[in-house]
């Protein structure tokens, strides 16, 4: 049987605990330059986002009553972030980062949800940053090259 061969290069990965648990770690890179595309589009999409008057919830983000109408609604809800944590991270990151909690969850006056992107940002926000530095080096140097 043939060896298969190894593909080896750095692909810029980090590896990020989630509020220093060992056991909850996420891998990105932080300086791909659509991750923050991805992340101000979550961003956009929730900003002005609030509960229905007519749902109420508790603390942490369950209903406060048993009617089927809240229970689907925070289901809904927290499927879409679901579809859109894993959608920033290209992979299935929704649980290692919000350990089964509802992403409503209301910590110090916020959802749960606003503080795990604000979080993010200031992890991407000086990879981006350096990477547009290099970027315009690099840019420089192939554009040199052409004239």
């Amino acid at each position: 049987m043939e060896k298969m061969k190894n593909l080896v290069f750095d692909d810029g990965y980090e590896s990020f605990s989630v509020n220093n648990d060992p056991s909850r770690v996420i891998r990105f890179n932080p300086a791909d330059p659509e991750i923050i595309n991805r992340v101000l589009n979550v961003q956009k999409i929730f900003q002005n986002y609030h509960v229905p008057d007519n749902i109420n919830l508790n603390p942490d983000g369950s209903p406060k009553s048993d009617m089927e109408v809240d229970g689907a609604y925070v289901a809904e809800f927290s499927g879409a972030m679901r579809t859109a944590f894993n959608g920033i991270f290209n992979g299935d990151v929704y649980d290692t980062i919000f350990d089964g909690q509802s992403p409503l969850c209301i910590v110090k006056g916020r959802y749960l949800f606003e503080g795990v992107l604000e979080a993010i940002l200031e992890i991407i926000k000086p990879a981006v940053e350096e990477y547009n530095k290099e970027n315009q080096k690099m840019m420089g140097k192939y554009l040199s090259d052409l004239s």
